[in-house]
């Protein structure tokens, strides 16, 4: 059974809860360069230089070992752009922000959508880093939001 979300509202998030970055999981090397180009375009203001945003790909090995959220936000850094040997297979696929502020998650998500061509016709699964959640095992908190996730792709075709 699936308990009620415990989930925040992002408006209500302090920016910076979490370091800057992406976690995800599910998509293949050119969604990927899709998904990393759409987070490069959203820093680019004339005469500034984006920040680095790490882009973690998350591991079958991560779902097995009972990850948490926390431990692959530590190493953030240390897995920017690495593809495991055994990518994670999430269904659907999924883009977790961390350290985004709400105007940049709403712009992330819609530059992700218009730029990652989607596999089977996929909707992608967007959530954002919250600290009740760094806890979680990744593979609890992937099944919570694919829950979350089909119950308002539910809604949203009445």
């Amino acid at each position: 059974a699936h308990e009620p979300s415990k989930f925040i509202r992002h408006a209500q998030l302090e920016p910076g809860c979490a370091p800057l970055g992406v976690i995800t999981a599910g998509l293949d090397e050119r969604q990927l360069d899709a998904l990393a180009a759409a987070v490069d375009n959203l820093w680019t203001p004339e005469g500034e230089s984006p920040p680095n945003v790490p882009i973690a790909v998350l591991g079958a090995a991560d779902l097995r070992r009972g990850t948490r959220l926390r431990d692959v936000l530590a190493q953030l850094g240390a897995r920017d752009c690495v593809i495991p040997t055994q990518p994670a297979k999430v269904k659907p696929p999924l883009v977790l922000f961390s350290g985004f502020s709400t105007v940049q998650t709403t712009a992330a998500v819609r530059a992700i959508r218009a730029a990652v061509p989607p596999a089977q016709n996929e909707r992608l699964m967007f959530a954002v880093a919250v600290p009740n959640a760094l806890d979680k095992p990744i593979r609890m908190l992937c099944d919570e939001l694919k829950g979350d996730h089909e119950a308002n792709t539910r809604r949203a075709e009445w």
